[in-house]
């Protein structure tokens, strides 16, 4: 097999295994394993102009595995971790304030789209948080974290009038 002769199809017969075996490895994850290997396809897919012949391919194709899965490792510790049930709320006044229609028009007001939306389909609409992810378009991730950044305007907002009347 020639440079010219690679293609996707023979890469992913001949290295598919050997990627995915790589991934699960790195990433100490089946599902996980499965999506990069399918991620560092389309990248190979992108970059197979710039392969090199075959007696340097695999070294090729391990360094890009290598880099994708610690990315992969990286990024993971800067996201949330998503959790399946919002935690109940201590305070009392707080909660009370939250559920007052003039608080939470105003904590709405205050939100930018991106926040407002999921806000209002969770919140008042009451669908899970999968569903706000499939009717907006992203992941449960960017739900769970915009659902969070509301709820810290929320807070932040109400400190502010507690400030205010005391």
């Amino acid at each position: 097999m020639k440079k010219n002769d690679l293609s996707i199809e023979t890469l992913y017969a001949k290295y598919g295994p050997t990627i995915y075996a790589r991934c699960r490895r790195l990433l100490k994850d089946a599902v996980a394993a499965e999506d990069a290997t399918q991620d560092i396809f389309v990248k190979l897919m992108k970059h197979i102009a710039s392969a090199p012949s075959e007696d340097a391919v695999l070294p090729w194709i391990h360094r890009i595995v290598t880099n994708h899965c610690l990315n992969v490792i990286r990024d993971s510790k800067r996201r949330a971790a998503p959790v399946e049930e919002m935690p109940e709320l201590v305070d009392d006044e707080f909660e009370d304030s939250v559920v007052t229609k003039n608080f939470a028009q105003k904590v709405l007001e205050s939100a930018p789209e991106s926040i407002k939306a999921p806000a209002v389909l969770y919140h008042q609409r009451g669908m899970e948080q999968a569903k706000v992810a499939e009717t907006l378009g992203c992941s449960r991730r960017t739900v769970l974290y915009r659902l969070s950044e509301f709820t810290r305007r929320a807070m932040k907002l109400h400190e502010a009038a507690e400030a205010g009347q005391a």
